[in-house]
């Protein structure tokens, strides 16, 4: 069990890893923004006009608040829905939308128009591309790509706007439609790589998921696995040591020294069942058919039951033989607990085509309304036993026909190497 959870551990720690790095890249990539508007403000210092100092700091100021925006968003969105009830945006979300929107009206009315083709050629152009990217950038954490890329939309749509409100000409329209693809490819850059980024810790986290999820069913299988080991091997147990309690209580009350014999049997029952009860928890019991067919006989003539084994234990693969063993065990046990029989026969027959082994248990002592015969398909040891049995390949049949109840299991005939 130990080995088993070592990778999950591991993972997780994978997982922390990840995640780290990718919302250090993120806040960083979110840090260049400033350094792609030094080229806007480099170009509203060069102009022959002396800007005003009031709305060139409007403009810085906006665009430290825009950047702490998308930090924000960023760190809301890496962790949960940047959208409550009702898909409203959550407030940093509105807050940047809002201040990217004012970034863009700032820059239209301070920034000089444009000097030249692309967005290197207007200032203004360059900072709407920008502010626009780092938006869609910062959404992309925790939206999907077609949503962010149909809102980023919109600024294309105000570059090639503001580029044709200054010079409507002919050549300014070729200009300025390359200068909104520019934009719009810059954007499309920056909120993929973020979208890329992202998808790649939340299938780190999936898998960080699963690995758990294993984990927790490893441990729940072993948890099942012991169940019905201890269904199995205390059930018969308490069973054969009730029935020779009951026969060495009647041979003690008749004064007959064979009473003390089956005193002795008990006792070594309940001391090999306390054997098997440990290696059943340590995880390393097998059963074996032919020590199987021994205690079924030795618990069924206790009982008063006429038992008869008819062919000859197979030579099979040890998960295939152990599977047989725990069929032979259950089948006298619900025998002895809660049928009224009197004759049982155990038959083992191996098919020459194929090499399937049955193993066929049958009794005439099947009692209607009583568990293990109206309830043959809920039991627990007869789920057990089908669990065991769809291991290796098997299948288990139980049919009642009046008084004969008859169990039969299948496995294939795979002999050991």
């Amino acid at each position: 069990m130990r080995t088993r959870r070592r990778p999950a551990t591991a993972l997780a720690g994978g997982a922390r890893g990840v995640e780290t790095y990718t919302r250090v890249s993120l806040y960083s990539f979110v840090l260049l923004e400033p350094f792609f508007s030094l080229y806007a403000v480099a170009a509203l210092a060069g102009t022959d006009e002396v800007p005003a100092v009031g709305p060139a700091a409007v403009l810085a100021a906006l665009g430290l608040v825009h950047v702490a925006l998308c930090l924000g968003t960023i760190h809301v969105g890496f962790d949960e829905p940047l959208t409550t009830g009702r898909r409203r945006p959550r407030p940093v979300v509105a807050a940047l939308l809002a201040v990217t929107g004012a970034v863009v009206v700032v820059s239209v009315v301070v920034l000089p128009e444009a000097v030249g083709d692309g967005l290197m050629g207007d200032p203004r152009s360059m900072m709407i591309a920008v502010a626009g990217a780092a938006t869609c950038g910062a959404l992309a954490v925790a939206t999907p790509i077609r949503r962010v890329l149909t809102v980023g939309l919109a600024v294309p749509v105000v570059v090639i706007g503001v580029r044709l409100a200054s010079d409507p000409t002919a050549g300014t329209v070729a200009s300025a439609l390359g200068t909104g693809l520019g934009a719009y490819v810059f954007l499309l850059f920056w909120a993929s790589t973020v979208r890329l980024s992202m998808w790649i810790v939340e299938v780190v986290r999936e898998l960080d998921t699963a690995r758990q999820a294993s984990a927790r069913l490893a441990v729940a299988e072993e948890r099942l696995r012991i169940a019905r080991d201890m269904h199995d091997v205390v059930g018969r147990a308490l069973s054969a040591v009730a029935v020779k309690s009951e026969l060495a209580a009647a041979l003690a009350r008749r004064g007959d020294p064979r009473g003390a014999d089956e005193m002795d049997d008990v006792r070594s029952l309940a001391q090999d069942s306390l054997r098997e009860v440990r290696r059943v928890v340590a995880g390393y019991r097998a059963a074996d058919l032919s020590t199987e067919l021994d205690g079924a006989r030795s618990v069924l003539r206790a009982a008063g039951v006429t038992v008869r084994v008819v062919g000859e234990v197979p030579e099979l693969a040890a998960p295939q033989a152990d599977a047989l063993a725990w069929v032979v065990r259950e089948a006298v046990t619900n025998i002895v607990r809660h049928s009224a029989a009197r004759e049982c026969r155990i038959d083992l027959d191996q098919q020459e085509e194929t090499g399937e082994m049955v193993l066929r248990v049958s009794n005439d002592g099947a009692r209607v309304g009583v568990a293990g015969v109206a309830g043959l398909e809920g039991g627990a040891g007869l789920v057990g036993l089908r669990e065991r049995l769809a291991a290796v390949g098997g299948a288990l049949d139980v049919a009642a026909d009046g008084d004969r109840f008859v169990l039969t299991a299948r496995v294939p005939g795979e002999v050991d190497a």
